[in-house]
């Protein structure tokens, strides 16, 4: 099948790294854009953006990395969109677009969006109206990880029973496709040979770090209340000093939200692991992060929360030829391979039913978002005596590192690389245009909740413009006197929904002194596609005095 384009929705903050609050997502956005670019098979690139100034962002990105032209369609313009085949949101509120969508014709176009984070009230609000929203099968929800897939069907199941109940019908099914496909990585971005050598020396010597010792690092945001708590990752480090003959270390990449933060997390490893070197870097630094990937000799993260997703660390990890010892949880099963690139640890949570009270106070409102993922990462446990037999079997075997680390090279270059998952998005576009086609057209339908005003509010006025409303002149000089009231800011700020300026003078034209015509004779001034903005100009100059309309 060949391969799709798509144009990509573009918003600067989810695509770039620039930023003083770093998430997962910013930098998966980055990698995608900067991965787009570079291998896929398309002739242009388009950006679907709200301004000019968003758009020459994204040119920007796209120039930096191949000779490419790109096209920009504004936002709004569902015409452009449908000669596009696809609309690629890089969220998971795909919702919004298919009811926009509705108003030029369902089959017009696909819509694909992505999951991030699921564990928000926003974006489970998102989930819930996929059951509801005008979703179609030629449109898709990629779930990065099956684990976020599984929840996916979870939920929509739970609340499809629910409407069921509430509605006396059958549990109604999401239409959409879900299909999973992980986030991706460059691997060439990682550097190999002598050039790490170099660099790992380098790295080591200006953090103090010996050559004969093992450094284990961790990279992402430092959040022990929305990322991963690092007391087990402490406590089984400090337990596996006691029983090697080693010297360790211990390097944390990443950045703190606050001072609060950043005191929890370094006075907790004096306390909890004193005797593992610590050394804190700015992981948003790309040359800190770079140095920090070849200097270290095991990844290590051991994510218990339930923001977390996918997951794109473990598979940067591999890239970089790190062996891994990470945590059994949700998108870090479907990347690394238990016993071959990592050793996972075993996770726990409560079972169902036992956190009725945290989810009721963040519905409330009584708990912040942060709060409650928070509250639920604290009842999850990680395995610390098996992190810590982990952690000393490879501080222990030089060659275990070595072998772990190569396979995971070989893995994510083979499974992880831009190269592949950008093959797989093309591939996922094509097969929704081709079930698009098979379908027959459908003329556009509006949103239920958001319809044309004009029939929503039918009720307040006396009468309603239509063909058989009488139309005449209320003044010697149309054309004079509609200069003169579009003149005040207040009569002109919706002319753009108007006749333009020649459509005008041929309406002036036809209404020409002592004429009353029906407004269906004028509508044969126009093409079809410009009736409205007639109807709409007739109550315009009516409120103006240059026109006078009636009932028959």
């Amino acid at each position: 099948m060949p391969a799709a384009n798509a144009a990509i929705y573009y918003q600067h903050d989810a695509f770039t790294t620039e930023l003083a609050k770093l998430m997962g997502r910013n930098a998966a956005g980055a990698g995608f854009l900067t991965g787009f670019a570079r291998h896929a098979d398309a002739e242009r690139f388009i950006g679907y953006a709200r301004s000019k100034e968003e758009f020459r962002r994204f040119e920007a990105h796209m120039a930096a990395q191949a000779k490419k032209p790109c096209a920009w369609i504004p936002h709004g313009d569902l015409a452009a969109l449908a000669e596009a085949e696809a609309l690629f949101v890089y969220a998971p509120g795909v919702s919004e677009f298919c009811w926009q969508r509705r108003f030029l014709s369902d089959t017009a176009y696909s819509v694909v969006g992505l999951t991030h984070t699921i564990s928000s009230d926003r974006v489970m609000e998102d989930f819930g109206n996929l059951l509801v929203a005008p979703v179609e099968p030629w449109d898709a929800l990629v779930c990065t990880s099956q684990a976020v897939k599984r929840t996916l069907d979870g939920v929509l199941a739970g609340w499809g029973e629910y409407l069921a109940e509430r509605f006396g019908a059958q549990a109604p099914a999401p239409r959409l496709r879900l299909p999973v496909i992980p986030l991706g990585v460059d691997c060439d971005a990682f550097p190999q040979g002598e050039a790490a050598a170099r660099l790992r020396a380098q790295w080591r010597k200006r953090h103090a770090i010996g050559e004969s010792e093992v450094a284990f690092m961790f990279l992402g945001r430092l959040s022990f209340h929305a990322k991963a708590h690092p007391l087990p990752m402490y406590l089984a480090l400090e337990a596996a000093a006691a029983r090697t003959k080693r010297k360790l270390a211990f390097i944390l990449a990443g950045y703190f939200f606050n001072d609060s933060i950043r005191r929890e997390f370094l006075e907790g490893a004096r306390r909890y692991c004193p005797s593992v070197r610590l050394a804190h870097v700015d992981g948003r630094k790309p040359q800190e992060r770079a140095g920090a990937w070849a200097g270290a000799d095991v990844f290590t993260s051991f994510s218990d929360n339930i923001q977390e997703s996918f997951g794109l660390a473990p598979v940067e990890a591999m890239a970089a030829g790190l062996p891994a010892v990470v945590s059994d949880w949700d998108g870090y099963r479907d990347t690394v391979v238990d016993g071959e690139t990592a050793i996972c640890i075993p996770t726990a949570m409560p079972e169902p039913g036992h956190g009725a009270e945290l989810a009721l106070r963040y519905l409330a409102g009584l708990d912040t978002y942060d709060l409650y993922i928070g509250n639920a990462g604290q009842c999850t446990a990680v395995d610390v005596g098996a992190a810590t037999d982990a952690y000393l079997s490879l501080i222990e075997d030089a060659s275990l590192r070595r072998r772990m680390g190569e396979a995971g090279r070989e893995r994510a270059r083979r499974v992880f690389d831009w190269s592949v998952i950008v093959r797989e998005y093309q591939a996922l576009w094509a097969e929704l245009a081709e079930a698009r086609r098979s379908q027959p057209a459908r003329p556009g339908r509006a949103h239920p909740l958001r319809d044309d005003p004009f029939r929503v509010f039918r009720a307040f006025p006396s009468f309603a413009i239509g063909s058989a409303t009488l139309v005449e002149r209320a003044c010697a000089d149309p054309k004079a006197e509609t200069a003169r009231i579009a003149a005040a800011g207040m009569n002109s700020f919706a002319l753009k929904f108007m006749l333009g300026r020649e459509e005008f003078e041929r309406l002036f034209a036809a209404l020409g002194p002592g004429a009353r015509l029906a407004a269906g004779e004028l509508e044969a001034l126009y093409p079809p596609a410009r009736r409205g903005a007639l109807m709409r100009s007739l109550g315009w100059l009516a409120k103006g005095g240059i026109v006078k309309i009636r009932t028959p």
